[in-house]
């Protein structure tokens, strides 16, 4: 063999060692690039899954924060319905007839069971129908039981009723306010049926 021949040889081997190197090199790099390609993909699934897990997360805490703001707008208009109808009770007490207002208390004072005593009223009640409250309660007594006190309370209506060291509060503020949390959730289930 010539050193031409030896030199062919080692030309052509090395030629083929090339090849296949370089073949196996472009393998090793389409197997790297794909896998770098499929981790890509997984952070970017991973990512993506986060977002979208974060944005629902976002959205029930807006579906929430809205539902909470509903339910207090709700129960605001139900308190406000609720002050309107206990106003508009003691509008409609204070805006009895005379009559009507003269027996309505009279039958309340009577209802008392102490049967003698001190009638204290609005200062409006007193100059205006208190000689005629007194007068009606001791005829309905067929005694002279009760009298008219000096002193006023401050209340839209009704009376107060002082005997001995009792007294009793029966303004219409105090009455409405003892049915006031009976009748809330009736008035409640009446108004949001």
């Amino acid at each position: 063999m010539s050193i031409e021949n030896i030199t062919d040889n080692i030309l052509s081997d090395a030629e083929q060692i090339a090849e296949i190197s370089i073949k196996n090199a472009e393998k090793s790099s389409k197997e790297i690039i794909n896998k770098a390609k499929n981790k890509a993909e997984a952070i970017k699934k991973e990512a993506a899954d986060a977002a979208v897990k974060e944005a629902e997360s976002i959205k029930n805490r807006q579906i929430s924060a809205g539902e909470l703001q509903r339910r207090k707008l709700i129960l605001g208009a139900k308190q406000d319905a609720i002050k309107k109808s206990f106003d508009a009770a003691l509008k409609k007490l204070k805006s009895m007839p005379e009559d009507k207002y003269i027996e309505f208390l009279t039958s309340e004072i009577i209802k008392i069971p102490y049967n003698d005593g001190a009638i204290t009223l609005n200062k409006h009640d007193r100059e205006k129908i208190g000689g005629k409250l007194v007068k009606a309660v001791n005829k309905k007594l067929k005694a002279e039981k009760f009298k008219l006190s000096n002193d006023t309370v401050n209340a839209g209506g009704g009376f107060v009723l002082k005997s001995g060291t009792v007294i009793i509060n029966s303004t219409f503020e105090t009455i409405l306010d003892s049915v006031r949390d009976d009748l809330t959730s009736k008035i409640a289930d009446v108004l949001f049926e």
